[in-house]
């Protein structure tokens, strides 16, 4: 409220401007949620160019961290709440609402300055953008290095600006609002320096929404859930969690609608959450879905992985000599295996694959003579389209096999490559688009790998699994490259 008797909350929904007059009185959260409310306008999705309906539990939750001494609040909640629309209107209302500190310093911290425009910055931008009452009384600045919007002098001369998660930066500032996005990504030290700058005005907020990270102890979200969790947070640190019960059923829909409350709220599609429930693993569904911090991590295949795998296994496909067929080839370190597994298309459809795995000999190492000699047997055999592997460790046999006629393929097994790789051998998993010959060894490979999750996804990771994955490795190479071989040289043209 104003502190005006005679301004009434009608006077903000009938269209002119608000004056914002407190002088430092009123309910900051009523504000806010007011202010959301009537200049806010949802840049996509549901409602898309109107304005913002604030769902009851991110009204609560503003009424929660908006109070007297509060300085620190962190939001757990999974994809899907409408975490980056909420923080971008919050940014709007923070820099355009005059503050009994200062001029509003508001920032959007995250990885990058691009990371902070893309994820919740733009966003408000758009918003202040669509609404004439906001665009009409702001100054945007496009310059490198000098990204911001700015509210004029009737507003308070607020800015809001995204800036990069480097720490001695953040020590430098003094903000009103400081913005965090991905809590659940960023490490302890981020969120500390952020801290000790807005502790430089008498009242200040950093707050973040975020959904748990898959390297969780090392990030902020972590940290200060488990200092609320035992009792060590002080008074002036909020911390909310949307999530499932740990031990729950990921598969029970009433969990995901207990975590996801957007869901009864009519933006976020159940839907979604059915397709992804058969599409990702488990682990990744409690993280990203759920919002549960996942904790050893099983077969990337999920609980029921050995089941999964022996209904793949099939009598009636085989391979064809003479037709199509794409090889993935992971070859071991010291003391590692090397696995290839060769794929043909089946006039059903599905992907036969069947795999042969080297043991190293008795010095550690691996005859790469005899792989070689099988790969060459393979191409003799079938009419391979590829041979997927990735250089740092078979260059100089795949140069040698290449200069014999193989179409060998460098595949470098780096995050941003094997991220959607291991996404697709998983879901052709689970719609049975793949078979194999039931060998016990290869079998053994395949439920030996755990994954490694990541923000984008997941991977396929050695150093954590319980035994040797080569033979899940090659797969996964094959597979991808199966989908989409390289186009083949055109013969050259000899008169």
């Amino acid at each position: 409220m104003t502190g005006n008797a005679t301004m009434k909350v009608k006077d903000i929904t009938a269209g002119p401007w608000f004056r914002w007059n407190f002088k430092g009185k009123g309910d900051p959260a009523e504000r806010c949620i007011r202010f959301i409310e009537t200049y806010c306008r949802s840049p996509k999705g549901v409602g898309h160019g109107k304005p913002l309906k604030l769902a009851e539990f991110q009204k609560s939750w503003i009424r929660d961290i908006l109070k007297p001494g509060i300085r620190q609040a962190a939001f757990q909640a999974p994809r899907g709440a409408g975490k980056s629309t909420l923080l971008a209107a919050m940014a709007v209302w923070a820099t355009f609402d005059k503050n009994p500190t200062g001029e509003p310093q508001v920032v959007i911290v995250a990885k990058s300055v691009g990371q902070a425009k893309k994820a919740i910055y733009n966003v408000a931008l758009k918003m202040v953008k669509s609404e004439p009452e906001l665009a009409n009384r702001a100054n945007i600045y496009k310059g490198i290095g000098d990204t911001r919007f700015v509210a004029n002098d009737e507003c308070g001369g607020g800015e809001c600006s995204p800036i990069a998660n480097d720490v001695d930066t953040l020590q430098g500032l003094d903000p009103s609002l400081a913005i965090v996005d991905e809590i659940g990504f960023q490490p302890v030290a981020v969120w500390n320096a952020l801290v000790m700058a807005s502790g430089k005005r008498t009242a200040s907020l950093v707050v973040s929404i975020g959904t748990p990270g898959p390297d969780h102890r090392e990030s902020a979200l972590w940290s200060l859930r488990e200092a609320h969790l035992d009792g060590r947070a002080p008074a002036g640190v909020s911390f909310t969690e949307l999530s499932a019960p740990e031990g729950c059923d990921y598969r029970d829909e009433a969990m995901w609608r207990l975590a996801n409350p957007a869901i009864d709220e009519g933006y976020l599609g159940i839907d979604a959450l059915r397709n992804d429930v058969a599409m990702m693993i488990e682990s990744e569904f409690r993280l990203y879905r759920l919002a549960q911090f996942v904790e050893g991590v099983d077969c990337w295949l999920g609980t029921n992985g050995d089941r999964v795998w022996s209904d793949l296994n099939s009598l009636d496909h085989r391979l064809v000599p003479g037709e199509p067929a794409t090889v993935g080839i992971d070859v071991g370190l010291s003391s590692d295996t090397t696995a290839v597994v060769i794929g043909q298309y089946q006039p059903d459809g599905v992907l036969y694959t069947e795999c042969k795995i080297w043991h190293p000999t008795a010095d550690g190492t691996v005859d790469l003579a005899d792989i070689m000699g099988y790969l060459r047997e393979l191409d003799r055999t079938y009419r391979l389209s590829e041979i997927a592997y990735d250089k740092r460790l078979f260059e100089l046999p795949a140069q040698i096999l290449a200069d014999e006629g193989l179409p060998m393929v460098d595949f470098p097994q780096s995050v941003e490559r094997m991220t959607p790789a291991c996404k697709e051998i998983y879901e052709a998993i689970m719609r049975r688009e793949i078979s194999h010959n039931g060998d016990e060894l290869y079998k053994r490979q395949i439920l030996n790998a755990k994954p490694r999750l990541g923000e984008h996804g997941f991977t396929l990771e050695k150093r954590k699994s319980r035994g040797k994955i080569d033979a899940a490795i090659a797969l996964t190479l094959m597979h991808a490259r199966a989908q989409r071989p390289a186009p083949q040289k055109a013969p050259a043209f000899v008169l």
